[in-house]
């Protein structure tokens, strides 16, 4: 009876859940071998565009170039999708999922972003415009929906780590703006009308938008893992 069962017989079934857990298969889903494969594509693809960008002359200089928010969370995107080609899943540890979703978000934040105030401005390289602002946003969120993470994400958590780097970015993009006199964005720059208030005032709804995409990202990864550990422990499913 289940009541007679001991602290033990709890424990082993504890135990054995969180193995099948970590096991998941990849029933509804593309395979891991699928998935390790696409990522190793889409991460050339990304370092590929930015290889390019960069050899045929983006216009800017080289520290120029790699202050945009643009290649910097390309590059993150990028190597977390090496580390999970390279990787197998069963392998990741809280701190990889936390930096998956983390890509996530920055990686989102570089396509919406682009498509609500930047897209007016028509790109050097087409295909390259492509890759980093529409093919790697979609791409890096669906990886995450097809492969969740592995243990559940406590959002208040990642609100705070995963602002950390925007906020960063923001002081090093203002501060280096200051020195250099030059800004990779319209809405960081206060040689506008309007000044360091105006600016402050773009940085905050970027910011708010941020945190909201962070609160998705994690609601929609522990959704996916908690989808997944039930169909592996419900018989049949």
């Amino acid at each position: 009876m289940i009541g007679d069962d001991g602290p033990d017989d709890h424990l082993r079934l504890l135990s054995s859940q969180r193995r099948a857990v970590g096991r998941r298969s990849q029933r509804g889903t593309l395979g891991e071998p699928a998935l390790r494969v696409g990522r190793a594509l889409l991460a050339l693809m990304a370092l590929t565009a930015i290889g390019y960008d960069v050899a045929a002359g983006p216009g800017v200089s080289d520290g120029d170039y790699f202050s945009y928010f643009t290649v910097l969370s390309n590059l993150f995107a990028a190597a977390i999708l090496l580390y999970g080609a390279l990787r197998p899943g069963h392998r990741r540890s809280r701190t990889v999922e936390l930096l998956r979703g983390a890509a996530v978000v920055y990686i989102l934040t570089t396509g919406i972003v682009y498509l609500l105030l930047l897209s007016g401005h028509a790109p050097a390289y087409p295909w390259v415009n492509a890759i980093l602002h529409y093919l790697m946003p979609v791409a890096v969120t669906l990886d995450w929906l097809l492969d969740p993470p592995r243990v559940r994400l406590d959002p208040a958590r990642t609100v705070v780590l995963w602002m950390a780097f925007p906020l960063l970015y923001i002081i090093y993009t203002l501060a280096r703006g200051a020195i250099v006199d030059w800004y990779p964005y319209v809405f960081v720059n206060p040689h506008r009308s309007g000044g360091y208030l105006l600016v402050s005032g773009d940085c905050l709804g970027v910011g708010i938008g941020i945190a909201a995409l962070i609160a998705a990202t994690t609601w929609a990864g522990n959704r996916r893992h908690d989808a997944v550990a039930s169909s592996l422990l419900i018989p049949g499913t």
